[in-house]
Order: C-alpha cells, then structure tokens, then sequence
C-alpha cells in the first residue's frame, strides 16, 4: 500500500511539475521612459496652499446623502457633500441657528466615468436646538426639482 501511495505522489508531482520546467522562459522587455526634469516653484505653492486654506473651512463633523440626523455643539462646522446632477443645482436653506459659511461646487475626476461632481457646503451650530438643512436640486432656468435633501441637526 505504501508503494502505491509513494508512486502515487511522485506521479502527481511530475505532472504539476513538468510543465514550469519545460515552458520556455518569458522574458519582459524593459521599458525606459525619460521624464522631463520638473522645477518647483515654492511661491506658487505657498501662494495656493494660503488661498485654499481661505476658502475651506476646518470642519468638526461630516455629512453625506445617508446621513439624516446630526447632534453637535455650538460653534462646531459640518462639512456635508451632496451629489450633483447634470443640468440641477442645489437650493439650500438652513434655521435661524445655523449659519451656511460656504458652498462650493466640486468638478468630478477628469477621465474617471464613475465619478460624480459634488456640491459642498459648511454650516456652522451657532444656537442650541434643534435645527435644519434642507436642499433641493432645481434646474436652473425652470421650476422643475429633482433630489430633496434634509438634515436635522440637535444643537446642545
């Protein structure tokens, strides 16, 4: 029994390993590609690092399509992207306690198909309660809606 099994086992190998030891090797050709130098221009960068740094505001809490209800406290911001649909634009109203700090449109990723364009907004908690966003996604030059978006937010 222990001859079969032997035989057994260099037989299976020879078949698994035959294959890899006759196959001719594949050799990869190497590809050399010559990138122009880059110079970097440090007043460029400090230039747009301070100007982005302006726009966006430090945000203390994030929101998105799925969120539907928030609790914060005063003073806090709340960064909450929404995705943009072609031709729509997002009409945003937000409760005396709330202040709407900025909105920003987000391009999506130039060749990447499944990428949508974004709408930003930075709200910040400035009296206790509870509080609201709402958006509504309207076409720009008629009464038509599409997506409605609500956020309640309890502010301690």
């Amino acid at each position: 029994m222990d001859r079969i099994v032997t035989f057994l086992l260099l037989l299976v190998s020879a078949v698994l390993l035959a294959p890899g030891c006759i196959a001719d090797e594949q050799a990869v050709s190497e590809v050399t590609e010559i990138v122009p130098e880059v110079t970097v221009t440090e007043e460029v960068t400090e230039t747009v690092t301070e100007e982005v740094t302006a726009e966006v505001p430090a945000f203390d809490v994030t929101a998105d399509m799925n969120t539907t209800a928030l609790n914060m406290t005063q003073n806090q911001i709340v960064l909450v992207t929404l995705p943009e649909t072609s031709g729509y634009e997002w009409n945003t109203t937000v409760s005396e306690g709330l202040t709407l700090l900025n909105e920003t449109h987000v391009d999506a990723a130039e060749g990447d198909e499944s990428a949508t364009a974004l709408h930003q907004m930075f709200v910040q908690a400035v009296a206790a309660g509870e509080q609201t966003i709402k958006s509504v996604e309207q076409k720009a030059d008629s009464e038509e809606t599409g997506s409605e978006y609500t956020l309640t937010i309890l502010v301690e």
